[in-house]
């Protein structure tokens, strides 16, 4: 299974840091995620689409920078999910 880490804000939301999960894209991880962590979904989605702040990282790799949502997802993957963060 892929284990999905979340930083910042979405850690109190999910109530975990580290969670694991079966799909073969970032979309099919993301839709069992939201299955079983439904509070998530606002803070991830804007209806079918990524808010256009939400980082997804494979293994150190910005999905964007992929093919985003359809990205392929092996079981030994790392998914990192960065809301937004500010400061200064």
């Amino acid at each position: 299974m892929a284990t999905i880490k979340l930083f910042g804000d979405l850690r109190p939301e999910s109530g975990t840091t580290v969670l694991e999960f079966q799909g073969e894209t970032v979309r099919a991880l993301l839709a069992a995620l939201m299955a079983k962590q439904p509070q998530l979904k606002t803070a991830l989605f804007d209806g079918n689409e990524l808010q256009p702040y939400v980082r997804i990282m494979i293994n150190g790799h910005a999905i964007e920078l992929a093919d985003g949502l359809e990205t392929a997802v092996s079981p030994t993957d790392q998914i990192a999910i960065f809301p937004p963060i500010a400061g200064g």
